[in-house]
């Protein structure tokens, strides 16, 4: 008889981990542990999703990315690591250490909190959320853990407030020339696909490439205009070599990273530095991802 693997979530808590535990225990072939930094939660919501995951079967365990003593007994026993921590100051020491505590308890795979276009195929200070990507990953590499990356392009939840689009006064707004393909995937299908990676032997040591759909900038405006019946007014901003110019000055003058980082994963898209080469999703044909004109039609944005 086959012996359920035991996965670990980190960030269980957050949008994207939430589903990634529901994700698995729809799946049902893993037993799951979710880590939260204490079962009393202070946040009323994380309390709640504490206990509907507990109600799941969930198995909690406390502990804090920024203790390592407190992820030894977390990872012990544990076959696969999945991270799903945010954008914050704990981005890359914690998954250093959570990595750390993985390779000394003899955790087989990790999978860490990328989710996003191929940052890979970036450079450093292309982006600076995805630079955590980058140096998490390097640090993975070097540590000799089997490892898989998910990278799904970006999230088709936050189509409506990129800075392609200005809602408000109803123009969409691009860089280049309109033409270049951009992938995009729900955070809902993102988390199945993860669900499936965790089992999948055969992605070690690679990522896991997907895309609910892959549209060009006029196309994600005609589609917008189909799935919403709402008319936008077209206005191309510059080159791409003008907007990283932009970029650049911005962040220069910047007093927060909200005020760029958006354009520069938006760069990292009509630039086609960050395209998805290797789409995967044939992989797995029984998850049918929402293509962008679905997720906007039922109003999911």
């Amino acid at each position: 008889m086959t012996t359920k693997s035991i996965v670990l979530v980190v960030g269980s808590t957050g949008m994207l981990g939430s589903k990634i535990v529901a994700a698995l225990v729809d799946k049902g072939t893993v037993y799951i542990r979710a880590m939260v930094r204490s079962i009393n939660d202070s946040s009323a919501e994380n309390r709640q999703k504490i206990e509907a995951m507990k109600a799941k079967g969930v198995t909690i365990v406390e502990g804090d990315l920024m203790k390592p003593e407190t992820l030894l007994s977390v990872c012990d026993g544990v076959d696969v690591v999945v991270s799903a921590v945010g954008n914050n100051d704990v981005t890359v020491p914690g998954q250093k250490n959570l990595i750390d505590a993985a390779k000394q308890q003899g955790v087989k795979r990790f999978i860490p909190s990328d989710y996003s276009v191929d940052y890979r195929k970036l450079d450093y200070g292309d982006n600076d959320n995805l630079d955590k990507r980058k140096e998490v990953f390097e640090y993975l590499q070097q540590s000799g853990l089997e490892y898989t990356l998910v990278l799904n392009g970006a999230f088709m939840d936050s189509i409506a407030y990129m800075p392609l689009l200005d809602l408000e006064h109803q123009i969409f707004q691009y860089w280049g020339d309109g033409e270049t393909p951009m992938d995009f995937t729900t955070t809902d299908d993102t988390a199945k696909y993860v669900a499936e990676a965790v089992s999948d032997s055969s992605l070690v040591n690679t990522a896991l490439e997907v895309a609910g759909d892959t549209l060009t900038p006029k196309q994600l405006k005609a589609t917008y205009e189909a799935a919403t019946g709402t008319k936008l007014t077209e206005k191309q901003l510059g080159s791409v070599t003008e907007f990283q110019a932009w970029i650049t000055a911005k962040k220069a003058s910047a007093s927060s990273l909200e005020e760029y980082v958006y354009h520069q994963y938006i760069y990292a898209m009509v630039s086609g530095k960050g395209k998805l080469d290797r789409i995967g999703n044939a992989r797995y044909p029984h998850i049918k991802p929402k293509t962008v004109k679905q997720f906007l039609s039922k109003g999911d944005s």
